[in-house]
């Protein structure tokens, strides 16, 4: 993994001071008034953040797993206080103005020591003014004591890789997105015995995006908790089973990376266009019952115990992996963690710091009355 990681410890080595922000703001736990801006943002953005339907943002928002950046018209920032940054919107007469978001969690995939950040988003306008990165440092200042891992899924071709990169997060895995994508106005698919297995991230239309696995330790000079990623992901957006594969060494995380789908069908090859779906009207149609025309077109008109007779239409099974490739994959992962951690490599290098500084035992620790 040393070849991988001297992509991103090309960086200063000497972490700066997290920026103060170029707009006065503060930031607090985000409420269900936030909804309408935080909903606007992630449509208005969609391509890169995904989309989270209303319940799964009220979900977040009740279980306190997002912070809303506000700029205040007058005043000072106040990132990292005590009390301002927790104050509702109601409680300073100032104007205040969302300029951004973050939701996150610090337990991701049943680890303890785990965290993640699923939607990070910036106002228009408001972007390079360090409120995504105050945004990040609150979110691992507020996380449990046992987090000590942070970690992202982010789209290879997006600009957002960058701000990972700089914020200290590095490259540590990878997956296959989705498989269908759009070429010159048509659907196409792509399988693994396909010949764009080596697609540049500039050809990224004519096949399914890299998701790129970043990871951060969160504690100011942490060099020893173990690095992990998950050897597959089964939820999410894509709602389908992937692989994820370490990025492999010598190749930087920009480079076109190998891409891994479940088997299908093996006729569904690049190149192919996909065939008309259940949905669509059928080529022929047989003549039963009564017809009657309407809007210039023939329709016609099933019986009653032609409808009964109709065949429910099986749902259409979900591509897997075969259990081999899989179980190949964790052992994969495990031995490569095992190779990282034998080597001490400390990857933990950025533009900007904004890990998480614990307190001494003394002052975290309250000292009972006798």
């Amino acid at each position: 993994m040393s070849e991988i990681i001297s992509s991103a410890s090309s960086l200063p080595s000497a972490h700066c001071l997290l920026p103060t922000p170029r707009v006065p703001m503060s930031v607090r736990v985000g409420t269900r008034e936030d909804l309408p801006f935080m909903d606007a943002l992630q449509k208005k953005h969609s391509k890169a953040l995904g989309f989270f339907p209303r319940a799964q943002m009220e979900g977040y928002i009740d279980g306190g797993n997002v912070l809303v950046a506000e700029e205040v018209d007058g005043g000072q920032s106040a990132v990292g206080g005590e009390d301002e940054n927790v104050l509702p919107p109601t409680a300073d007469r100032r104007p205040r103005t969302p300029v951004g978001y973050i939701i996150s969690k610090d337990r991701y995939l049943k680890r303890d020591e785990l965290g993640a950040v699923f939607q990070l988003c910036v106002a228009t306008g408001r972007e390079r003014g360090f409120i995504g990165a105050n945004l990040l440092r609150e979110v691992f200042e507020r996380s449990a004591y046992g987090c000590r891992l942070y970690c992202c899924w982010c789209a290879q071709d997006l600009p957002a890789n960058k701000f990972w990169e700089a914020m200290g997060f590095v490259p540590i895995a990878y997956r296959t997105g989705g498989r269908r994508s759009t070429v010159g106005g048509r659907r196409r698919t792509i399988d693994a015995a396909s010949d764009a297995f080596h697609r540049p991230p500039q050809t990224a239309d004519r096949g399914p995006r890299i998701h790129i696995f970043w990871q951060k330790r969160i504690r100011a000079g942490d060099t020893s908790t173990p690095w992990w990623f998950p050897s597959k992901t089964t939820g999410g957006a894509l709602s389908a089973e992937r692989i994820v594969l370490p990025i492999p060494p010598g190749m930087h995380w920009r480079d076109a990376l190998p891409v891994l789908l479940p088997q299908e069908r093996p006729e569904r090859l690049i190149g192919e266009e996909v065939r008309a779906s259940p949905k669509q009207k059928k080529p022929q149609q047989v003549l039963r019952g009564p017809c009657r025309m309407a809007m210039s077109r023939l329709s016609f008109v099933k019986t009653p115990e032609e409808e009964k007779a109709k065949p429910k239409r099986e749902k259409r099974a979900k591509a897997k992996h075969d259990p081999k490739v899989i179980a190949k994959a964790r052992e994969l992962r495990d031995r490569w963690m095992e190779h990282v951690s034998a080597n001490g490599v400390d990857p933990s290098a950025g533009k900007y710091e904004v890990a998480r500084r614990i307190e001494t035992a003394d002052k975290a620790i309250p000292r009972l009355a006798a």
